[in-house]
């Protein structure tokens, strides 16, 4: 047996008097059509894009990107290349005693 709890979004008062459901009714005549000059049409275009750039700049602004990693990440990336470069002898001997260490391994006498 099903028993209905009173849930009051069911109830006629949650649509007020119309009811649920209704039939869409057609407009009695379609909008004007505007034809506007070359000029005005331009003047009208550049407003809407003045508007638009001005609410993604405020929407850009609100936004806070954290500077500080990029900044460490640049430091980290200088501090690098420069260590390379000052000890570019040591790590090319490095590198050439491995590559004969690992030539070894796989050479076939």
């Amino acid at each position: 047996m099903v028993v209905e709890v009173a849930n009051p979004s069911n109830s006629p008062m949650h649509y007020g008097d119309k009811p649920a459901v209704t039939t869409l009714t057609a407009p009695d005549a379609l909008p004007n059509r505007v034809l506007y000059t070359n000029v005005e049409a331009n003047r009208i275009y550049n407003e809407l894009q003045y508007d638009i750039y001005q609410t993604q700049k405020r929407h850009d602004s609100l936004i806070k990107k954290p500077k500080g990693k990029t900044w460490l990440k640049i430091a980290a990336a200088v501090a690098l290349v420069t260590l390379a470069v000052v000890f570019r002898k040591n790590i090319a001997n490095l590198a050439g005693k491995a590559y004969r260490k690992v030539k070894n391994i796989f050479h076939r006498p």
